[in-house]
């Protein structure tokens, strides 16, 4: 097993839909972008369906509605994959889209799960780069952290991959990704 991966099972990857979730700040979009340039496939950040069916941000939702009123906007957009051909996407989701069974089932159907993870301080790092994360708008972001990791271990569970991102770079994590999808 190559180090920093561990793999659940070997599926047809060029049948199956890349889907990239994990915690906040793991990397799903930069990762996904490049993924799905190298693999030539259309990339979908599933909170950009979001704030395009919204017209708001997401940090908007959370703000004026609440977390349950965005995870029913990011259930009806995960809904929506089913208009793309089988195989032809490379999807970031949210961080907590696997918290719902109903998110989890259509994105099992729909290609390989792959879990991107990262070190609680990681994350945090990365975060406070990118800002406006509302979850983390609290006094202990740390221990928020590891609170919704551990709220959510199960749910990660179902992932068919997982890919530890602490301390590499995109790049390194895109060649990981590609080495395992075409068994080079």
């Amino acid at each position: 097993m190559k180090r920093g991966i561990i793999m659940r099972k070997n599926p047809r990857a060029g049948e199956l839909d890349i889907i990239l979730t994990g915690f906040m700040a793991t990397g799903k979009t930069s990762a996904g972008k490049k993924l799905a340039g190298r693999l030539e496939r259309r990339f979908i950040d599933t909170d950009r369906l979001v704030e395009a069916a919204s017209g708001m941000k997401i940090s908007v939702i959370f703000e004026q509605y609440g977390e349950a009123y965005f995870r029913d906007l990011e259930s009806k957009a995960l809904a929506g994959l089913g208009q793309h051909p089988p195989g032809s996407l490379v999807v970031a989701t949210g961080g907590g889209a696997l918290l719902r069974e109903e998110n989890r089932e259509i994105l099992k159907q729909r290609g390989l799960l792959i879990l991107l993870t990262a070190k609680p301080q990681t994350i945090i790092e990365r975060a406070a780069k990118t800002g406006k994360r509302p979850l983390l708008n609290v006094p202990d972001p740390e221990a928020k952290v590891k609170a919704l990791l551990e709220e959510r271990q199960q749910s990660y569970s179902a992932c068919d991959l997982q890919v530890d991102t602490t301390g590499k770079s995109v790049e390194q994590v895109v060649t990981e990704l590609v080495s395992y999808l075409t068994g080079q």
